[in-house]
């Protein structure tokens, strides 16, 4: 049941960023063209800044979190636990994971209050074009939740490679 789950959410998460990338490009595009339209045109693409900043920036965010997880392609800082044993590292790792589901949860819940308060009055900015921004706000919240499920699949992992200690002939990533 949980690899099953485990498959269906891998393939959410790689949906998700896969929407991010593809909207990586029209985002570059819009602020190229509205550049060149400003300045040399003296004539800016309406809604530019609303659509990049309220849909495609949060989306290139938020949307990618779980899968860089997944692929241990965060940052980490091993100055003080590269030396530790790896049960002690599982531990600490465990504490990291309690912490992000604590604070990415949180940011989702409240991210959701927003979605469901802009969905219900249709928020939109008014313009050139009226561009309906309480649909961004339902990116933060899904990408939140996301996150924080494979939070808690890498913290169900490690919580098994402690309580089998033959798990740790294969390195910690």
């Amino acid at each position: 049941m949980i690899e099953r789950f485990g498959m269906i959410h891998g393939w959410v998460i790689k949906t998700l960023t896969a929407l991010a990338t593809a909207l990586l490009a029209p985002m570059m595009f819009l602020v190229t063209g509205d550049v060149i339209g400003r300045y040399f045109l003296n004539m800016p693409i309406p809604t530019v800044f609303e659509i990049n900043s309220n849909f495609l920036m949060v989306l290139s965010v938020f949307f990618p979190l779980a899968y860089v997880h997944r692929r241990k392609e965060h940052i980490f800082v091993g100055l003080f636990t590269d030396k530790f044993p790896p049960r002690i590292k599982a531990v600490l790792e465990i504490v990291s994971i309690l912490l992000g589901i604590f604070s990415f949860g949180s940011i989702g819940w409240f991210g959701l209050d927003s979605a469901l308060e802009a969905t219900r009055v249709k928020e939109y900015y008014t313009g050139v074009i009226d561009v309906p921004i309480w649909l961004s706000k339902w990116i933060i919240p899904i990408g939140c939740l996301a996150y924080c499920l494979e939070l808690l699949f890498d913290g169900m992992r490690l919580i098994l490679m402690i309580k089998n200690p033959l798990l740790y002939n294969q390195p910690l990533k």
